[in-house]
């Protein structure tokens, strides 16, 4: 009968007696500071706090590069943290200043300039010192959202010599300047909206080789106080996204942008910006300048950096070839109105565009479209796109569905044969013979 008992396994002193014996562990206090901080610096902020027990360990904690990890403020108590942590830990890397705990009446002292109306509104509240932040002059990371700060506070920009990413949104009592970002000399993402923020674009030049992402939104008093060229930006070699969004003193023509320009874009959205030829929702005047400009812009859309984003219209406010639609009085009567929208349209690689009557709210039905105007020839027959291309091709052809830039489903029926909108006289005969029919 088997042995029921296991063979006992020998460790490395009974397998050779050479081997020297095993090392006692060394206490904690032991640990070099050089080892402690490599320690506290896979922790959090608030845990690096706690850990600071004794000098050595607090010594260490003031000398750690706190990974970046959020430490967001928008409490009073936060607030208190992050000065306690001004002095113990000053080589933190990010942080986010946030409203400090509505309806708590709590906010930052007011900067030079404020708006006096916020001031006299907020003058009992309880006030803290924002320039606390300027110890972390190791900063990488720097959000202010929706924080109490009122006037300017040129002290949140010449601070932070290492800062990468800055991040301001729906502050409408900050008030800055494009040129403070001298001060931030790698900076790579600039992030701002519904801010007032002032200057020329053309101050983001001393960041021309670093600055990789630009987004500048609308807000009711700030961002249309920018002004500049869109070129002022396009020799950025690094730029990937650049989003502004009703900057309206800006100018430009997106059919100046050269094949060498933005060498590096991924994505541009240039929304409402009334002084951008070319930008998204831009209204043309009349409807026969609009070929020439989408043969002109062709070469851009193949970069494919802004396509998706493409919502170009008739302008119903300066177009002389606009007109209204007659009122549809019977309910089951599915007439479109005219066809002063225009998006783009791809089959397989082949771009194209069209005009349409679009819907927005409420309505999940097919917008109705034009004729396609192709930019691009058809693929050849041999290349490996052709038989997508046919089937997408037929589809439309054959009235069936098909999706827009904007991703919306549309049709050619209504305007069937009309490679561009039809005139006033034009659209009512179509509306009395698709009534007849």
């Amino acid at each position: 009968m088997p042995s029921s008992k296991k063979p006992r396994l020998l460790g490395p002193s009974a397998a050779d007696d050479s081997l020297p014996p095993p090392q006692r562990l060394s206490n904690v206090n032991d640990l070099s500071t050089d080892i402690i901080e490599m320690v506290l610096g896979n922790l959090s902020p608030q845990d690096i706090m706690r850990a600071r027990v004794c000098r050595k360990w607090r010594q260490a904690a003031r000398n750690t590069i706190v990974p970046l990890t959020e430490f967001k403020i928008d409490t009073a108590r936060q607030y208190n943290a992050m000065e306690a942590m001004a002095t113990s830990l000053p080589n933190l890397q990010q942080i986010a200043f946030h409203s400090l705990g509505y309806p708590e009446e709590h906010k930052y002292n007011d900067g030079g300039d404020p708006y006096e109306h916020e001031a006299v509104r907020t003058v009992n509240y309880v006030t803290h010192d924002i320039g606390i932040v300027s110890n972390f002059t190791k900063l990488i990371d720097l959000t202010i959202w929706a924080a109490p700060l009122n006037g300017r506070y040129p002290i949140l920009f010449n601070s932070f010599p290492l800062l990468e990413s800055l991040k301001i949104s729906n502050c409408g009592c900050l008030i800055w300047h494009l040129d403070y970002l001298a001060s931030c000399p790698v900076l790579k993402e600039l992030y701002c909206e519904g801010t007032p923020v002032q200057g020329n674009i053309n101050c983001l030049r001393v960041l021309k080789d670093t600055l990789e992402s630009i987004s500048i939104g609308e807000t009711l008093v700030g961002t249309h106080m920018i002004e500049g060229n869109l070129m002022d930006l396009a020799d950025f070699p690094h730029l990937k996204d650049l989003f502004m969004f009703t900057v309206d003193r800006v100018k430009g023509d997106i059919r100046d942008i050269g094949e060498n320009d933005f060498p590096m874009l991924e994505e541009l959205d240039l929304s409402c910006c009334k002084a951008i030829i070319g930008s998204q929702h831009y209204s043309f005047q009349r409807i026969s300048d609009v070929p020439a400009f989408m043969n002109d812009v062709h070469r851009l859309l193949k970069r494919n950096i802004m396509n998706d984003r493409c919502q170009w219209s008739l302008s119903e406010d300066q177009s002389p070839d606009w007109y209204e639609a007659e009122v549809n009085n019977n309910e089951d009567e599915e007439i479109p109105g005219p066809p002063f929208d225009i998006r783009l349209v791809q089959a397989g690689s082949r771009l194209g565009w069209t005009w349409g009557f679009h819907t927005y709210i409420g309505d999940d039905s097919p917008c109705d479209s034009c004729e396609i105007n192709w930019l691009d020839p058809e693929p050849d027959r041999d290349s490996s796109d052709y038989e997508f291309y046919i089937q997408e091709l037929q589809a439309i052809e054959g009235g069936e569905d098909f999706f827009n830039s904007s991703d919306q489903i549309c049709q050619i029926n209504f305007f069937r044969g009309c490679y561009q909108p039809p005139t006033e006289e034009e659209y009512k005969r179509l509306r009395r013979e698709y009534n007849t029919d």
